[in-house]
């Protein structure tokens, strides 16, 4: 009988000490499902911050994307007078203005010096001998500097032995409209679009750049390299 009493009391003893476990386990989970709770809101709170932040990045990078554009305009408009020469090999203690006048004399254009504002050279990072850079000439019409383009444009092989290097071998003489580096990558793009989708014509002109699929068909103006990718 003692052992039987002992016995109960025992099994009472442990159905008490389960008895708390339990209801402490069950304050955990109902302290833990809280937080959980807590936590879910406090997740869901950080996500709607992530979306609002996701979308005023979008509409900064728009803003910035447009501050960059009409910068990249104002910056073309202050070239409009300007074009570059390249092709000239660059020589120690030159005259660029002597430069221009001989290109001038092979284009039959009648240059005077009072026709510049400003000119000069650009050397690049390479060497000379890789690339002697371009001769920027920035006239104070705009009609004059529309017709050196255009001299240039009658001069069918214009090269460096028409004003005077005669040795080594000769290169070609380009003058273009000077351009903003955005507007250079812009070309080189529509260049590169225009082998992909088959159009024949890519040109500048006043700074601006144009494509035609076909002689006769309307030339299309790109402003961004947005519009290539809407070209069919």
């Amino acid at each position: 009988m003692n052992e039987i009493v002992s016995f109960r009391n025992e099994v009472k003893k442990t159905n008490a000490d389960f008895k708390d476990s339990m209801e402490k386990y069950a304050d955990w989970i109902v302290e833990n499902g809280r937080k959980i709770d807590d936590a879910v809101k406090s997740i869901t709170e950080l996500s709607k911050d992530i979306d609002f932040i996701r979308q005023e990045n979008v509409n900064l990078k728009k803003i910035v994307s447009d501050l960059t554009f009409k910068m990249d305009i104002l910056e073309q408009a202050s070239r409009e007078n300007t074009v570059e020469i390249q092709g000239i090999p660059f020589v120690e203690k030159e005259n660029v203005m002597e430069m221009v006048e001989k290109v001038s004399m092979a284009i039959s254009f009648p240059f005077d010096q009072n026709m510049v504002d400003k000119c000069y050279r650009i050397r690049t990072r390479f060497g000379a001998s890789e690339n002697p850079g371009s001769i920027v000439v920035r006239f104070v019409r705009n009609i004059d500097m529309q017709m050196f383009i255009q001299k240039r444009r009658d001069k069918r092989n214009l090269n460096t032995r028409d004003i005077g290097f005669l040795l080594g071998n000769s290169s070609v003489i380009y003058i273009n409209h000077s351009l903003t580096p955005a507007k250079r990558r812009l070309l080189r793009a529509a260049r590169l679009c225009r082998s992909e989708k088959q159009y024949t014509f890519v040109w500048v002109s006043g700074g601006r750049i144009f494509l035609r699929k076909n002689q006769g068909d309307p030339a299309i103006e790109v402003k961004r390299e947005e519009d290539l990718e809407k070209l069919k």
